[in-house]
């Protein structure tokens, strides 16, 4: 990789600076990946499994971010229910979300390698949703397939997308 690409950083949330996790937030806000106030999304990223991020060589800002949250069973039955689709082997399944890349970092493909650096390493299945249809590609490419039906979210159509367990794929 060239000196000049962002390179990444992989760990939890909490072991982030106050600075650091405010910037994570302001990219997923500003990313549009949620409408919450950045008040709102520092305790969501809080509780995630592990944060992946990518920071512009020579200035350390942070310039794409990736989640591996953890939600509850309520949302994740939930989201199921919604697309219409058992469950079956991803109750317990962690979700892939909050994937923002800075607006002038755009382009590069830095959103797919963010969705490839939080997933390849699973183990274990998981699931994305989104309603955002430049994601639909990132996602397959990266081993998911669109499940269910599509339903209406606060901003538009999501879909549900899911990916096996490495032994299944």
């Amino acid at each position: 990789m060239a000196d000049d690409q962002p390179y990444s950083w992989t760990g939890r949330f909490i072991d982030l600076g106050p600075e650091d996790q405010r910037a994570v937030a302001t990219l997923v806000k500003e990313g549009g990946a949620i409408p919450d106030s950045i008040e709102q999304i520092l305790p969501r990223l809080g509780r995630s499994h592990r944060v992946e991020l990518l920071r512009e060589a020579g200035t350390n800002r942070i310039v794409g971010v990736g989640v591996l949250k953890a939600p509850s069973a309520n949302y994740r039955s939930n989201k199921f229910a919604e697309a219409g689709v058992d469950i079956d082997g991803y109750e317990d399944a962690p979700e892939l979300g909050y994937v923002a890349v800075a607006n002038d970092m755009e382009g590069q493909g830095l959103a797919e390698r963010l969705v490839r650096a939080v997933v390849d390493p699973l183990t274990e299945g998981c699931f994305a949703t989104t309603d955002n249809p430049r994601m639909h590609g990132k996602l397959s490419r990266a081993g998911f397939l669109r499940q269910g039906q599509h339903w209406q979210g606060a901003r538009g159509k999501l879909s549900l997308w899911t990916r096996p367990p490495p032994t299944n794929r």
